[in-house]
């Protein structure tokens, strides 16, 4: 009698038989499941190790925003440098973020931890923290306070070319100090003003073109879930120039909120239109969101802004949006209705099962850039309400 022969094909076991039929024994092997990796404390400025963990299918988003925001508060607010580094290293332990790794190196600088701070900003510059012509200036500044002129001048040259634009705060700048006292400066400043044409320009060219392009019409989800969000795209503070909001009626940093980039339905020869999102951090998956579209001119001066979908509050109806082709919204004001009473159970885990429709608006951005209602019932524009005004 022959004996049975195994043979491997392909991941598979199959057992022969003297006459060449497979018996009734198969064998599969299944490829491994990668495992998500773990960060720790020792781990963040391990670009390799970063970029891997990048790759995990679990994400935890929501949790690294929050921390984001307490580190940005106790930074930018507070002046608390141990909090701030803190909440930043938990925020990129749970989710490495360009913006974490910028602010985090801000954190270094104050503390004059020179070569922590530039390992921070090259994880930022490598996770494309915008606008990055902030990064290689914060640069030239580190370069500078370590003594090291000629660095700290192609650095500066870099970010000037790059659309740094803030040319007053360079000749003042107190960390640039040792740069401009020697013949680097000019250098760095001569040719770095040849490289670029308008440092204004360049900087809102760096904002607007982070906003995608949507083909029209596009509908505006007034619901949006944890997934939807993580695929946005979050706006860097260094841009509160454009998105006011940004600071509180204290000028502190806002920090409650999250902004995002979201969309550039309409560009003229005489403006542009951005929608970003505005969303409420600390309320998690569950946090509502507003659109907002703003209109500037094409050197990034603010011309009109309106809150065009989404709601505010849990509680507030729900705009329901599209975006068209002849630069009109349109805007359905819908009544949701819970799967549970929420002045019993609240709004957590309580999903939408139906909504009403019980008002329309009509929006057109005109040949000037305004926003304008032409048809249906007004709301109060950015209340803290966007029910429909009696």
């Amino acid at each position: 009698m022959i004996k049975p022969v195994c043979i491997a094909l392909m991941g598979i076991a199959i057992v022969v038989g003297s006459c060449g039929e497979p018996q009734s024994e198969i064998i599969v092997k299944h490829e491994k499941k990668r495992k998500d990796l773990v960060l720790g404390e020792s781990d963040i400025f391990e670009t390799v190790k970063i970029l891997a963990f990048l790759q995990n299918e679990t994400k935890f988003i929501e949790e690294a925003n929050k921390l984001f925001l307490m580190g940005l508060n106790s930074f930018r607010n507070n002046k608390d440098l141990d909090s701030a580094d803190h909440y930043f290293r938990q925020s990129i332990i749970k989710e490495p973020s360009g913006k974490a790794y910028f602010e985090l190196g801000n954190v270094y600088m104050d503390r004059k931890d020179y070569n922590g701070a530039l390992e921070a900003f090259e994880l930022a510059e490598h996770l494309d923290f915008q606008p990055f012509s902030k990064v290689l200036y914060n640069k030239s500044c580190l370069y500078s306070l370590k003594k090291e002129p000629e660095k700290s001048a192609q650095y500066l040259e870099y970010a000037l070319q790059a659309g740094y634009n803030n040319l007053d705060h360079i000749t003042k700048d107190k960390d640039l100090e040792e740069l401009r006292k020697t013949h680097h400066y000019d250098q760095a400043m001569n040719r770095g003003m040849r490289g670029m044409s308008n440092p204004e320009n360049l900087f809102w060219l760096q904002f607007k073109k982070l906003f995608p392009k949507h083909t029209l019409p596009h509908k505006l989800n007034a619901v949006m879930d944890a997934k939807d969000v993580h695929d946005l795209t979050y706006v860097s503070y260094e841009f509160e120039k454009y998105i006011s909001e940004m600071r509180d009626e204290k000028f502190s940093r806002e920090v409650s909120q999250g902004f995002y980039h979201y969309s550039q339905p309409y560009e003229t020869e005489k403006f542009v239109a951005i929608v970003y999102i505005v969303r409420e951090e600390f309320l998690g998956e569950y946090a509502p969101v507003q659109y907002r579209m703003a209109t500037f001119t094409h050197e990034g001066k603010l011309i009109d802004k309106r809150t065009i979908g989404g709601r505010e509050n849990l509680d507030d109806y729900l705009l329901d949006a599209a975006l068209n082709e002849d630069r009109t919204i349109s805007v359905n004001l819908m009544e949701p209705t819970y799967e549970k009473d929420p002045d019993e159970h609240g709004y957590w885990e309580n999903p939408i099962v139906s909504r009403e429709k019980v008002g329309t608006m009509k929006f057109k951005v005109s040949g000037s850039g305004k926003i304008q209602l032409v048809s249906g019932q007004e709301f109060d524009n950015l209340s803290a309400s966007n029910k429909a005004t009696e």
